[in-house]
């Protein structure tokens, strides 16, 4: 569907559109280049009196001095409005350019989601919160990131709850001929289509839903898996290339939000339209961005705002942040340059792997900057009787900056893809090869630059941060600090791997001469490893924290259906640790860590299944006389119609189809049912994490289906009536629902007969909730009811 011709579509409609940027940029240039003529017209007669020492008389010459300002001020604001309009769609044209280099087909992938108030599919990607937006069971497209939807979908909610994201092909905007529209909103103000399904609130047919629509390449998925490159050439290229779209996107998002949000919340109109463009272009606001980083009180509004945003801030913002920090725990001026010289270095090295500005990867620079950032803030000037000095700050900030450094990973292959987990071996060949760590403490930072600095040729001029020399370090001893850099980094993948812990342990008795604690040495290396384990969860609203969650599931190749109930776990063992414990609920912890560790934590404790279906069944114990479980829900009226019949008792559904989920959603709508909890998901997932002796009757329906995949649920029938034949009540039974022409010595055969016994069977119409017309052939269906020996 093209926005553009559709004549279907009577909601309002607005466009971000770069032609009209380039009207803006046009009339700016041309305001400045009038501006300068008209200082010119006016300001002549008042320097020519100038210069002939002729006293200036304001009778006569105020409108001259006042033309002259103001045409002045006018040609400032023109170009450097026009400076503002030009660079954001230069920005956007080259993102989308380098974007099509990377996938030639982005922008032109055909997809299609199923649209629930519809029932029909749709043109493009569009998130329907039909089952959690990080569950795997909701499938997007390959070339799309999780990511970058999610960023912008949050924000945009932010605005107005009532916001759909939408990614269409270029086309359809379109984007890449006409106009460039950037973005489509359109406002929908009818009411949905009810016909089919019953009656809704009044609020969800009336309030005006936002259908914002952005073209694929805004979402691109780079990570490199994607890609499959060999020599060493095309790793460059592409590494290039993702560098500069990761860096790129954010600050397109960024300008599509200040574009659209008046939009959003106030319905724009011209006058909302116009004030855009003015603020826009506005020199005050303009020269404030770049001013108020000196202002009085900057720095500490840095650090809260870097608090507050510790995970979506810039490299450079967050850079600058860690330098304050560091300046304020008393490390001095020359260390600060040394450390600011590092994090220069390490930033193209991070780019050249395409794990740089951007990058949506776990392991990118963004997170070693994280937790170089979280451990100034966790580790205490005193703590268990020690005092830390600066120089210990200065020693951990060196460890955090360098404790994922691993340039190997960007060429290392398994299964012509590439890996992308840091490994802390391969980080400590590659500091004692090229010196880096031992150079920071041996050098000035003059040396310490020279250190990084390429000369291919005495006729060319050199290239900053591109290499190391570690020749400089010849016949230097390796310093103390040194060392202790090396002991911390192993000491952040310490107690997962075994080799880590013996290395860790044998650089701290080489270390034990009595001149240095190793014990403060220990403690501050623990402190730097909770920063590294915690700082996800410290840093993170909930969703943010489950997205980085299953990049970290990804790149170790966890199994991503164990990510919440393992995390849960972990974050259980984690807060119950004494020494965490004790940092957090210090005084000057900042409290936007301990809140959002909080809200992570309930997040992940919640959406446990563990705990979340735990919850339900041992609740609903206590209301209804029993529990009863429906493991994969073909049908939803059969179970609805035993909700309805059987008050006392309580009926779970699991529903994995996506169609089927719908369904259900539309006949509850109407129907008031205490007694029936629909939850989306696998069963696979689920029942493994039900206490034991919990349900009082499972339900499998096994051939009531269309699409007749039998074998799956004989499957689930076996695991069932084996695997999880604990999670029954003792006397608990198995209810089979089959079609009425099956062979039932072929269920039977199934059922284990040491284990269980057959009560019987019935025969029934299976129920329509939706049909009024008794008339109507329903089909038939058995019911094999078994019961649980012991």
């Amino acid at each position: 569907m093209n926005v553009e011709d559709d004549s279907t579509i009577k909601s309002r409609k607005w466009t971000f559109n770069l032609s009209h940027y380039d009207y803006a940029a046009y009339f700016f240039i041309s305001l400045s280049f009038v501006s300068m003529i008209s200082t010119g017209i006016f300001a002549i007669p008042l320097f020519s009196d100038l210069f002939m020492n002729e006293k200036f008389d304001w009778n006569k010459n105020w409108s001259n001095l006042l033309f002259s300002i103001t045409s002045a001020l006018g040609c400032i604001w023109g170009l450097m409005a026009q400076t503002q309009f030009d660079s954001s769609t230069k920005l956007i044209r080259d993102t989308w350019y380098t974007s099509r280099k990377l996938d030639p087909l982005i922008g032109e992938y055909d997809y299609e989601t199923l649209n629930p108030e519809t029932n029909k599919s749709q043109e493009g990607y569009e998130y329907n919160r039909l089952v959690d937006f990080w569950d795997r069971e909701n499938e997007v497209p390959h070339w799309l990131d999780k990511g970058k939807y999610w960023k912008l979908f949050l924000e945009l909610q932010k605005i107005n709850k009532n916001v759909k994201l939408q990614v269409v092909k270029d086309n359809n905007l379109p984007f890449n001929h006409g106009k460039g529209n950037v973005t489509v909103i359109i406002k929908n103000n009818t009411k949905p289509d009810l016909t089919n399904r019953n009656k809704r609130s009044v609020e969800d047919t009336t309030a005006p839903v936002f259908k914002v629509m952005i073209p694929q390449w805004l979402v691109l998925n780079t990570e490199y898996k994607r890609f499959n490159v060999f020599s060493q050439s095309e790793i460059n290229t592409i590494t290039n290339k993702i560098s500069e779209v990761n860096k790129n996107i954010p600050k397109i998002m960024d300008e599509i939000l200040f574009k659209e949000k008046s939009v959003i919340k106030n319905s724009g109109n011209i006058l909302t339209s116009l004030y855009t463009y003015l603020n826009k272009s506005l020199p005050i606001r303009i020269v404030y961005n770049r001013a108020k980083n000196v202002l009085p009180g900057a720095k500490k509004r840095q650090l809260q705002y870097t608090n507050e945003n510790l995970s979506s801030v810039s490299l450079d913002y967050l850079i600058e942040s860690i330098l304050i920090k560091s300046k304020a725990v008393g490390i001095n001026e020359l260390s600060l340059d040394k450390l600011r010289t590092l994090t220069e270095f390490l930033k193209k090295e991070y780019d050249k792997l395409g794990l740089g500005e951007g990058s949506s990867e776990y392991h990118n620079f963004h997170h070693s900057l994280e937790v170089a950032y979280m451990s100034l803030n966790m580790l205490p000037k005193e703590i268990h009787g020690y005092t830390i000095t600066s120089k210990d700050y200065e020693i951990m900030l060196v460890a955090a900056l360098l404790h994922d450094y691993d340039p190997v990973i960007g060429t290392s292959k398994h299964d012509l893809k590439y890996l992308r987990v840091p490994a802390v071996s391969s980080t400590i060949d590659e500091l004692k090869r090229k010196r880096i760590h031992e150079a920071y403490f041996e050098l000035t930072n003059d040396d310490f630059i020279k250190f990084f600095r390429k000369q291919e040729s005495p006729l060319l001029p050199a290239r900053e941060f591109e290499t190391t020399h570690p020749e400089m370090l010849i016949d230097k001893k390796v310093r103390t600090e040194s060392k202790i850099v090396e002991t911390l980094i192993w000491r952040t993948d310490y107690p997962f791997n075994e080799n880590a812990y013996n290395n860790f342990n044998h650089l701290l008795k080489q270390m034990d001469s009595g001149e240095i604690s190793v014990e403060k040495i220990n403690l501050i290396a623990e402190i730097l490893s909770l920063a590294d384990l915690s700082v996800t969860y410290l840093s993170s609203d909930p969703l943010l924290a489950w997205n980085r969650v299953v990049k970290l599931y990804e790149e170790l190749d966890f199994p991503i259906v164990e990510a919440v109930s393992r995390t849960d776990r972990f974050l259980s063992l984690f807060s119950e640790g004494s020494l965490f414990k004790d940092i957090i609920t210090r005084k000057n912890f900042p409290d936007v860590f301990r809140q959002k560790w909080g809200n992570v934590y309930q997040f992940f404790h919640e959406g446990n299944p563990a705990n979340k279906i735990n919850s339900l069944i041992l609740d609903a114990k206590t209301k209804f006389d029993k529990i009863n479980m429906d493991v994969r829900t073909s049908s939803c009226d059969f179970l609805i119609s035993n909700a309805l019949n059987k008050k006392n008792e309580y009926f779970i559904g699991i529903v994995k189809d996506k169609a089927e989920i719908i369904n259900t959603q539309a006949k509850l709508s109407g129907i008031k049912i205490d007694n029936l909890e629909i939850l989306p998901g696998n069963s696979d997932n689920i029942l493994p994490f039900i206490k034991d002796k919990s349900v009082d009757n499972f339900i499998v329906t096994i051939f009531y289906d269309k699409s007749k995949k039998a074998i799956n649920k004989e499957r689930i029938l076996n695991n069932l009536l084996h695997a999880y034949s604990l999670k029954l009540n003792q006397g608990g039974t198995v209810q089979i629902v089959v079609d009425h022409g099956i062979d039932i010595e072929k269920i039977i055969s199934h059922i284990p007969n040491h284990d269980y016994k057959v009560l019987g069977s019935i025969d029934m119409i299976m129920p329509d909730i939706d049909s009024s017309d008794k008339s109507v052939d329903m089909p038939r269906i058995k019911v094999i009811t078994i019961q649980k020996l012991n």
